[in-house]
């Protein structure tokens, strides 16, 4: 991973929540941020491809705390069907 390291990008998701993200991933864009959803009190982390057509989010998770989300995004097989820790060195962090 460029930008900073993969245990620094995962422990910031897991203490703040992020912050807001930006990084690529073979040529693509995509932004991640975590916000708590008002109807739920649930936590949501996203993870959006920043496209101009974007329709929104194409990654989801829900959870009660960071860790919780977290640990849905470090399984989740959301990178051309791998997880972060299998493509780490293909992620540039561009801000976050």
């Amino acid at each position: 991973m460029k930008g900073c390291t993969l245990a620094e990008f995962i422990n910031d998701l897991r203490t703040m929540g992020g912050p807001e993200r930006e990084f690529t991933f073979r040529d693509k864009r995509y932004f991640l941020e975590t916000i708590r959803q008002k109807e739920t009190g649930l936590l949501e982390m996203y993870v959006a491809e920043v496209v101009y057509d974007s329709e929104g989010p194409i990654f989801r998770f829900f959870g009660k705390d960071f860790d919780e989300c977290t640990d849905q995004f470090e399984e989740a097989k959301i990178f051309d069907g791998k997880t972060i820790y299998d493509v780490e060195d293909e992620i540039e962090v561009l801000f976050g």
